[in-house]
């Protein structure tokens, strides 16, 4: 692989370099808006506080060198090859949209200065503004160049084409901004309120350097190896959604350079590099591996990005002590996810930044080491059992995997027990249930108000009877490792186990069918011919709430008050599609409702099965009714099992 990824600062362009954008592109597009939007970021960029040489970075953009004295020469016909030669000529396979909203701004700030090029190249070093050439619309170049201040009264409708009906919207649209929503900005920041204050910043920022201490406006620069029809395909990938410049791509990219490798491959093969990026990419893509590192969810469009995300953040919190981790982590999680700033591809670009020869290959090497052992470390978690339930529990939770391996590298290391980091993990999980409280009785107390905390105890309640099995059994079978996949994929969510109300039942068919459902599974034998004619006499009469009432005086089930039914007893994890299906139906319906899923392989949460088995009923006789003795005994077994997880100040 030939291509390169390298980083720009946008006066580091301004070299007098050509750009030839071809014929398979669209025309300049960018509305009022987009190009709005551009100076807003800028402009606030420039006033805000920031570190020393910190910039404001632009969407990637992709390009292929143009070589050859014949090539150049045919596409800038004008242009003496020699020139040509001596600035650079690259083919613009994305990117043409800000490329050429960045000249139509830079024209305009020179003009507002009265300057020309050669005042451009005098007063800023030598700087010369990038020329644009497009295949379909050759003038649209001229265009550009003898763009003035004379066109601002000029009305955009009257453009020839639709091209340079959006480049002299886009020059106008600037003019008017600056005068308006530029004087707000300048205000805002108390700063002086003449239009050059406002253009002056934005000025200095285009022609900032990568080493300029104020700041700069910078991009990352794909650069893709020579062929035509290499350029087509990757512009169709691009247009298709198939590739996208996610810090992974690009961090691929910087990896699999041809100058990080030699021919004897004395620290690292480029084919093994690929072959082993492959696999960990696959690996990733499993969803039974990806959910137990993340929360039920969360994705990425290139799941690998995770390891580099992990290794970057372990340098950054590395450092730090760990009360300090969750609001550092909550910044490093912002930074990341603005992916204009590509904050991991930057972190990889300035490690290898500088080295060649040797030691390049050395560094790349290494940092290659230190991406499958991050790998090695999260794929030995997942084979093994209990530290992958627990992991995954705590995933669910909101954890970030991260911690769990600053921990292991800097606390435990490879020649400590497993026992140490199940302990470890305890200690998260008894974290993350730390404001469960007890009532008088000794069980815990929570209302369904608090989501959030049942949801977390009910799944530790599902994980840990899971564990339970490996400790009993001594197993490190897969069969009980809890399946994180099928959680996120399901979508479970807590549910009343006995119907918290029947007030939702708005409409009379939905009553109706509440009806027959309940004389179905409740009124079906002989014994109960006189009850089930009565409750179809008032079906009839259409005394629906009168039907219900007698069905549930029937049923045995007792009209508990708001708390009692809204406490965790009379809670379970259950799926989305199970909990459509009954709603606030009868035990006895939700009960054979849950056999019929368990019986055609519908996967179902091993304390959902025991609450509808009626295990925790002691006396065996009623199958069809949830009661107060069965929630209170559910509710001791919760407080029971998860007793290990409760701290004293629980």
């Amino acid at each position: 692989m030939n291509n390169s990824i390298k980083q720009y600062s946008i006066g580091e362009l301004l070299d007098g370099r050509y750009f030839y954008i071809p014929a398979y592109q669209r025309g300049y597009r960018w509305t009022s808006k987009q190009v709005e939007d551009l100076l807003r970021d800028i402009l606030c960029f420039a006033h805000d506080k920031k570190k020393d040489f910190d910039f404001y970075c632009l969407q990637p953009i992709i390009a292929k060198p143009i070589t050859g004295d014949e090539k150049m020469q045919a596409l800038f016909k004008d242009v003496p090859v020699e020139k040509l030669r001596e600035k650079g000529c690259w083919e613009i396979i994305d990117g043409q949209q800000r490329l050429t909203t960045i000249f139509i701004l830079y024209r305009y700030l020179m003009l507002k200065k009265n300057w020309d090029e050669e005042m451009l190249y005098e007063e800023e070093d030598g700087k010369e503004l990038y020329h644009i050439s497009y295949a379909t619309r050759e003038d649209s170049s001229e265009f550009l160049n003898t763009l003035s201040l004379d066109a601002l009264d000029a009305d955009t409708a009257a453009a020839p084409n639709i091209d340079h009906f959006y480049m002299l919207n886009a020059f106008k649209t600037i003019d008017e901004w600056i005068k308006t929503t530029g004087k707000q900005i300048n205000a805002r920041y108390n700063l002086a309120k003449g239009l050059e204050a406002v253009r002056t910043p934005i000025f200095e920022l285009l022609n900032g350097m990568r080493d300029t201490k104020t700041g700069s406006i910078q991009v990352l620069w794909y650069e893709l190896e020579e062929g035509v029809e290499n350029s087509i395909r990757e512009f169709q990938k691009i247009n298709t959604g198939k590739l996208k410049l996610t810090d992974a791509e690009l961090v691929k990219g910087l990896f699999l350079q041809s100058k990080n490798f030699n021919q004897g491959g004395k620290f690292i093969d480029q084919n093994i590099l690929a072959s082993e990026w492959e696999m960990i990419e696959n690996t990733l893509h499993s969803n039974s591996f990806w959910y137990f590192l993340q929360r039920k969810g969360v994705d990425m469009a290139n799941r690998i990005d995770l390891i580099f995300s992990l290794i970057y953040k372990r340098h950054r919190l590395e450092t730090l002590p760990p009360e300090a981790h969750a609001e550092q982590l909550e910044i490093i999680d912002r930074e990341i996810q603005d992916t204009r700033k590509s904050v991991i591809f930057r972190y990889f670009y300035d490690m290898f930044e500088g080295f060649q020869g040797d030691a390049l290959q050395k560094k790349v090497a290494e940092a290659w080491e230190e991406v499958t052992e991050t790998f090695r470390r999260l794929d030995d978690w997942f084979w093994t059992p209990k530290i992958y339930n627990y992991i995954g529990l705590l995933s669910q939770c909101g954890e970030d995997i991260v911690n769990h391996l600053i921990y292991y590298d800097t606390q435990l290391g490879d020649l400590s027990s497993q026992d140490d980091f199940l302990e470890y993990l305890k200690n998260r999980i008894r974290y993350q249930l730390r404001s469960v409280h007890k009532n008088e009785e000794g069980v815990i107390d929570l209302k369904y108000k608090q989501r959030g905390l049942v949801y977390k105890v009910l799944l530790t309640l599902n994980v840990h009877l899971v564990n339970m099995q490996n400790t009993k059994l001594n197993s490190t079978s897969e069969i009980y490792k809890f399946p994180f996949d099928v959680l996120n994929e399901q979508d479970w969510d807590i549910e009343h186990i006995d119907s918290f109300s029947t007030n939702k039942l708005k409409r009379d068919e939905d009553k109706e069918e509440w009806i027959n459902t309940a004389i179905a599974d409740l009124l079906n034998s002989d014994e109960m011919k006189e009850e089930k004619a009565k409750i179809l006499e008032l079906k009839e009469n259409k005394e629906y709430a009168e039907a219900i009432a007698y069905i549930k005086r029937l049923a045995k089930e007792e009209e508990e008050n708001e708390d009692v039914k809204n406490n965790i007893c009379n809670l379970t994890l259950l799926d989305s599609q199970t909990n459509r299906s009954y709603g606030n139906s009868l035990f006895c319906t939700k009960r054979r409702i849950i056999i019929d899923r368990l019986m055609n392989g519908v996967f179902v949460p091993i304390g959902t099965q025991y609450v509808f088995a009626k295990l925790y009923d002691q006396s065996g006789t009623n199958r069809s009714a949830w009661r107060q003795d069965d929630m209170n005994a559910y509710g001791k077994h919760i407080t029971q099992l998860l007793n290990e997880f409760l701290t004293s100040e629980n």
